[in-house]
């Protein structure tokens, strides 16, 4: 029998693999921090993969850019204007959708109710954050 998400995430805290982030304040949903273990297995599966996909090819080389990116950079590249899902929720329950992937735009693939969705809403793909002391336009950017 497959163990389910749950005993894993068990069996890998109990280990010291991973421990949800921030879990001594209440824990953030679906953010893990690596426990001495884990960050081992991480860095071995990382050195791996960085072994086979660039290092073992002549094709490829290896690059490390900024994690924090000039908004220039996605709007060239069309992420700024275009890097969103419209959302519907169902009022009954709960789940959520992208409009564009329902077969019926009024009924619920999860629960079968008709007319209980919420009206579509942008769920933006990007994380906006901003560069400096003070949250302006000016400031923009973008992880």
């Amino acid at each position: 029998m497959p163990a389910d998400f749950d005993t894993i995430v068990n069996l890998s805290k109990k280990r010291g693999f991973v421990f949800q982030s921030s879990e001594i304040y209440g824990g953030l949903r679906s953010a893990y921090d690596y426990g001495p273990l884990g960050v081992e297995l991480l860095r071995n599966v990382k050195e791996q993969w960085w072994r086979s996909m660039v290092r073992m090819r002549d094709d490829i080389v290896g690059i490390d850019s900024a994690i924090l990116q000039s908004p220039k950079v996605w709007i060239a590249s069309g992420h700024v204007a275009s890097f969103s899902d419209p959302l519907v929720e169902c009022r009954e329950c709960h789940a959520r959708h992208r409009v564009d992937k329902l077969a019926d735009p009024e009924k619920c693939p999860t629960c079968g109710n008709s007319g209980t969705f919420t009206e579509p809403k942008e769920f933006n793909l990007m994380f906006k954050t901003h560069m400096g002391p003070v949250e302006s336009d000016d400031n923009e950017i973008y992880l």
